[in-house]
């Protein structure tokens, strides 16, 4: 991701990292509440009261504070709530306690918990977070505002594919805006279910750019058909994508987005 570094400042990413705890305690299991077919996403508001923010902090282990003092003021307190949330999300889905979830890395810095077989995946842009839970396999959700920039045309023409810039290119105002994030989401959602980051370039996965339903239409080294993608509108200006692997079988069906209690145990 750090070679997309200059434009990810356009939209904000969560880093989640993990923290330590006692080996007793069982290995998570999928998610309690729903079926495991089932794709949970939360939306949050990552602009908190500053006494909530003081109380989540303590969910935190020593490695997440530190990490979420970097950056200015305002980065480093979406950092602390999107990470808090994060840990909500999963306890509700797990039925434990926030706090005493363990998470690991892969090589690229994707998430993941401990002994666990709960996948998860955020995302944020501003203030607006989204975090997708499932037992159905590796996904990865993106969320982006719809904001009209001029280096836009210059990213489509330069990083996605071909045909993919040329479909843009050919609509007019607000739909080329639309169609612009919708591509890029949807790549986004696949590349952090795989765990890679922007490790490959953005042209190696090519995506459907009409105003149909979302579809991966090709990819290097992996199979389309293996993937279910969808996007979504979770506000007036935003636009969201998911990508979940699996394996051929039937999406679970429209994702619905709802608002995370951001209840404190």
């Amino acid at each position: 991701m750090a070679r997309a570094r200059r434009w990810r400042h356009l939209w904000g990413c969560l880093c989640d990292a993990g923290r330590g705890a006692s080996s007793t305690r069982p290995p998570y299991t999928r998610a309690t509440r729903g079926k495991a077919a089932e794709i949970q996403v939360w939306q949050v508001d990552l602009c908190q009261p500053d006494e909530w923010v003081e109380q989540a902090e303590r969910l935190l282990a020593p490695e997440e504070r530190a990490q979420a003092e970097r950056g200015v003021p305002d980065v480093r307190l979406r950092r602390l709530v999107g990470r808090a949330a994060l840990r909500i999300a999963l306890g509700r889905e797990l039925d434990r306690a926030p706090a005493s979830l363990r998470f690991t890395t892969g090589p690229h810095g994707k998430p993941a918990l401990e002994d666990g077989d709960v996948h998860f995946s955020t995302s944020a842009s501003a203030d607006d977070c989204l975090i997708a839970i499932t037992g159905l396999g590796p996904l990865g959700v993106d969320v982006e505002h719809v904001v009209p920039r001029r280096e836009l045309d210059r990213i489509a023409a330069t990083r996605f594919a071909s045909r993919e810039a040329e479909s843009i290119a050919r609509l007019d105002g607000d739909r080329r805006l639309r169609a612009f994030y919708r591509c890029w989401t949807v790549k986004e959602a696949y590349l952090k279910a795989r765990g890679i980051g922007l490790s490959i370039p953005l042209d190696r996965v090519v995506v459907s750019v009409d105003e149909g339903p979302p579809a991966i239409v090709a990819l290097d080294g992996d199979d389309p058909s293996a993937w279910s993608v969808e996007a979504f509108e979770p506000g007036p200006e935003l636009v969201g994508a998911l990508a979940v692997r699996t394996g051929g079988a039937p999406a679970p069906g429209p994702v619905g987005v709802r608002p995370l209690p951001l209840i404190l145990d």
